[in-house]
């Protein structure tokens, strides 16, 4: 082969090697763009994922707020309207007491009272309210007990006692509606 044929021939290998070098770099900076790439997009999902998870606790939270919030209000709102409507319900119920206390039933109603009562324990003085003291002669006659006009002026009812004092029990309406409120009914 000639010298010219040799050129040639080196030449040729060499602008292979060249085109083959060229080929390697290519895929090597494809390889490495696209592992950079695939670095950059992770590192952005990662940036966005992050963003939006404070986003939803963001969101959560105050979601959380809300609803604490109107629950708290909703709560306040039914504790007035039940206290409003109670109130209303204990002013009827007083109306219709002292309603009662002025009607002809209400004597009846003491005496009957006054005696199943009294069969249970040994009462023997029985106190009513300044304003029934004039029921006295009818409950002595039906009940057999001493009747005394009591201290406190109170709706309605009685109160019996033993005769040295000790044994009470009360059966005012005032008494009653304590023990409804008590209950928590009114």
């Amino acid at each position: 082969m000639t010298m010219e044929g040799k050129l040639k021939y080196f030449e040729e290998v060499i602008a292979r090697e060249v085109e083959a070098r060229k080929r390697r770099a290519k895929h090597q900076l494809a390889n490495d763009l696209s592992k950079s790439a695939a670095v950059a997009i992770e590192a952005a999902e990662d940036k966005v994922n992050s963003r939006v998870e404070a986003a939803r606790r963001d969101l959560m939270r105050k979601a959380n707020k809300k609803i604490a919030t109107a629950t708290a209000e909703a709560k306040a709102a039914y504790i007035t309207s039940r206290n409003i409507q109670q109130s209303k319900l204990l002013d009827d119920v007083l109306e219709k007491l002292k309603l009662f206390t002025q009607s002809a039933e209400y004597e009846s109603y003491l005496i009957e009272r006054i005696n199943s009562v009294k069969a249970m324990q040994e009462f023997t003085v029985v106190k009513l309210r300044p304003k029934d003291i004039f029921f006295a002669e009818a409950i002595q006659k039906a009940t057999g007990l001493m009747p005394l006009a009591g201290e406190n002026d109170y709706i309605g009812g009685f109160i019996l006692h033993s005769e040295n004092g000790k044994v009470q029990a009360d059966y005012t309406f005032k008494e009653r509606i304590s023990q409804f409120e008590k209950a928590g009914v009114i």
